[in-house]
């Protein structure tokens, strides 16, 4: 009997795929975690890479996201959606306060990798990477101890969260 239980975990055993991540910058843990909002996301792939030209940047003052718009690559074009056409067929990147301690912030103009979750945004109507878990080029900018007080209160849902 025992032989036959060892034989059988060695067959289990053997049959787990190996899971190639695509970027050694793919996380662990909730893909989604420390995202406001999360519920309007669904991820359509827990780590994705996209390569493109920054068309622009802006740093929401509400969630205190950067917003990225990335104009990918032909080779990524796939990871839009029919909604983007309303951000010029750009790729939406968001950088979570949480993150801007390491993840870069490019400059309009550049050429970048993002890595990250690659979500449909259903509020909005397009697919985007949120939150960007690496930037290839850029500079970092810490978020605030104000901003990431206003994002503590988003997340907790507490009233006033946005006045702080």
């Amino acid at each position: 009997m025992l032989g036959l239980f060892l034989l059988l975990c060695a067959a289990a055993c053997s049959l787990r795929r190996h899971v190639t991540l695509p970027s050694p910058y793919c996380r662990g843990g909730g893909p989604l975690a420390g995202v406001y909002h999360p519920q309007r996301l669904i991820v359509k792939s827990r780590c994705k890479i996209a390569i493109g030209t920054v068309h622009k940047v802006k740093f929401e003052e509400y969630d205190g996201d950067v917003h990225i718009d990335l104009r990918p690559d032909p080779d990524y074009e796939q990871l839009l959606a029919d909604g983007n056409s309303r951000v010029g067929g750009n790729l939406v990147v968001e950088i979570i306060p949480q993150d801007r301690s390491r993840v870069a912030v490019p400059q309009e103009g550049a050429r970048i990798e993002v890595v990250g979750p690659w979500v449909d945004d259903t509020e909005h109507g397009w697919n985007e990477i949120h939150p960007a878990w690496w930037v290839s080029a850029g500079a970092i900018e810490p978020a605030s101890t104000t901003e990431l007080r206003r994002v503590q209160l988003l997340l907790q849902g507490a009233a006033g969260g946005d006045n702080q």
